[in-house]
Order: structure tokens, then sequence, then C-alpha cells
């Protein structure tokens, strides 16, 4: 339980206020479909007013998390609050080792199709997280798909 709390911290830092760098947000960049757009609202929820929309790739920062939703700034779009499960957190590559008590589903994205299992003790090279949409946070692995971070210790 030791390594799931540390990593735990970890993302926290990671994610959230980047507090080595000094800075008070995180980077984070649009998912979501070729086409689709997200809506920006003026409060943390789906009822809040629609005030603008970020298109795919668009790269903005992340200033604080409520109930699922991320507060963002973004170059030439309004500031409000955007569901946080369209955002991918990039890191600096990390490996992390599996810590389940048995094999590791990797699906093809958070809560998505399963792709394949991953031993327990087998190392995973990470460059990003992402939460679902039920609010469970995911790695995104370097060879494709994601893994519940929950499941992950940073290696040592």
């Amino acid at each position: 339980m030791k390594k799931v709390s540390m990593l735990m911290i970890v993302a926290i830092i990671a994610m959230f206020l980047c507090v080595a760098a000094g800075a008070d947000s995180t980077h984070a960049v649009c998912v979501v479909h070729k086409g689709e757009c997200l809506w920006i609202r003026d409060a943390p929820s789906k009822s809040g007013s629609k005030i603008d929309s970020l298109r795919w790739g668009v790269e903005c920062e992340i200033t604080e998390i409520v109930d699922g939703y991320a507060h963002i700034t973004a170059p030439y779009h309004e500031s409000g609050w955007a569901d946080i499960s369209y955002f991918d957190i990039p890191i600096t590559e990390t490996i992390y080792t599996v810590i389940s008590d048995g094999p590791l589903n990797k699906r093809e994205t958070p809560d998505g199709r399963y792709l394949t299992r991953i031993k327990s003790g087998a190392r995973v090279s990470v460059l990003g997280w992402r939460y679902s949409k039920s609010g469970e946070l995911w790695a995104k692995c370097y060879k494709g798909g994601y893994v519940k971070a929950s499941y992950l210790a940073e290696a040592e």
C-alpha cells in the first residue's frame, strides 16, 4: 500500500501544481476526436453555460480541478471549465512497475476497449496521465494504451 500512496502523491504533484518548477498550473493538450469540439463552460458542471469551445490539439493550462472539471486557460479562448477526461497531461517519460496481484489490463483508452495484459512486476514506460469519465487516474503507456495508475509504483 505504501507504493500506491507514493504514486498518488507523485501524480498529484505532476498533474496539479508542478511545484518544483515554481508553476501554479499544469500544461495539458485537448484530445477530443478530430472534427469535434469540447465545450468550455462558466461553471464546473454540465449545467454550466457554454462560453467557448476547444478543438483537438489545443494546448492549455489547467489551474484547478473540481468534480471532474478542469479550470483552463488557452490562447485565443475564454477561460473556463471543461471535462478533465478530454485532456492528456504529458510528463517526462518515467518508468513504473506493475504492482497488481495478477496481470494488469491495458486498454485503448481509460475505461476503453481491452488491448492486452501486462504481468505483475513488469516495467511500464509512462508518458502522461488522463482521468477517465468516472474520475479514475490512468497512465498513458509508451507503446500505446492506458493502465490504471493505482496499480503502478515508480520503479526503483
